[in-house]
């Protein structure tokens, strides 16, 4: 239990800290790299994202009001490296909760080497959860409440850093991956 309450003050203190980061120092931009990676993502969630703003820049469809903590469509940047006058960010949060999302998950998710964070709980999202999920420094996975199918990947077991899996309410089968057992930080399991 205390460690329910902890996880979100900590995220909430964390998000806020690359916000007033971004302020102190000069416009944050995304890497090419991770832009060309979540224009895949975004087509394959169903995800319309407006890339005329940097997703780095906390613009509007990037970053939404924090006013329903069960409604979000966040893209969160940090771990921010300066070049010139500028940022180079990453991609280190993607939370798109009750967006009505009918796509699929997408493996490209791996494509940001600095992700953290993966929430896409409460859309219509099926298919299978991709195998290369499991080589992200991911701290969380959310996908409650999708009509996923298939297992687990054993590759989840990969992810040494993960300390939240919820997974509750979809339409997975089979056994728990005996590989789960290596993930010694989780501290949530939700299936």
């Amino acid at each position: 239990m205390k460690y329910t309450f902890f996880f979100p003050r900590l995220l909430v203190q964390s998000i806020l800290l690359v916000i007033y980061a971004s302020f102190a120092f000069g416009a944050n931009q995304l890497s090419e790299d991770e832009v060309q990676a979540l224009k895949i993502i975004g087509k394959t969630l169903g995800k319309g994202w407006d890339f005329t703003a940097d997703p780095c820049s906390e613009a509007s469809g990037w970053i939404t009001p924090l006013t329903d903590s069960a409604v979000a469509s966040n893209v969160t940047c940090g771990n921010c490296t300066t070049a010139g006058d500028d940022q180079i960010c990453h991609v280190t949060s993607i939370s798109l909760k009750a967006q009505n999302l009918a796509g699929t998950l997408p493996p490209e998710l791996a494509r940001l080497p600095y992700l953290q964070i993966i929430d896409l709980s409460r859309n219509y999202l099926s298919g299978t959860i991709p195998r290369e999920w499991g080589f992200l420094p991911l701290i969380t996975i959310s996908l409650v409440g999708n009509r996923l199918t298939g297992s687990i990947p054993i590759e989840i077991g990969n992810i040494s850093t993960l300390q939240s899996l919820m997974l509750r309410n979809c339409n997975l089968t089979g056994e728990l991956p005996t590989h789960l057992a290596k993930l010694t930080d989780l501290k949530r399991l939700l299936v």
